[in-house]
């Protein structure tokens, strides 16, 4: 997906550590982002080497960017076993127009 967008927001660079499945030790790297297309307004995350590459990049909310990524849509059961349904959109790449 490839959108027009004005950046409202951006986080700071994450890393938290994991255990693979294999025991291995990993660092998840993300930076999240609020951006506006329109009148929506929705987020998205930087993860993996694009996070690290972009930890301190600035981007002025004042110039149009193209923003590309894809969308992912993970299900999971609350504490009272309602089925819950959650749209994450993950950043491949940000420009300046």
């Amino acid at each position: 997906m490839e959108h027009l967008v004005l950046i409202q927001e951006v986080g700071a660079y994450s890393e938290r550590q994991y255990n693979r499945q294999d025991g291995q030790t990993e660092y998840f790297k993300s930076r999240g982002v609020v951006m506006k297309h329109g009148s929506d307004t929705f987020y998205g995350e930087m993860t993996g080497d694009y996070a690290s590459k972009n930890r301190e990049t600035e981007y002025d909310p004042n110039i149009p960017h193209v923003v590309r990524g894809n969308w992912k849509h993970r299900t999971w059961q609350d504490q009272q076993g309602q089925t819950r349904h959650e749209n994450m959109f993950y950043i491949t790449d940000i420009q300046t127009l």
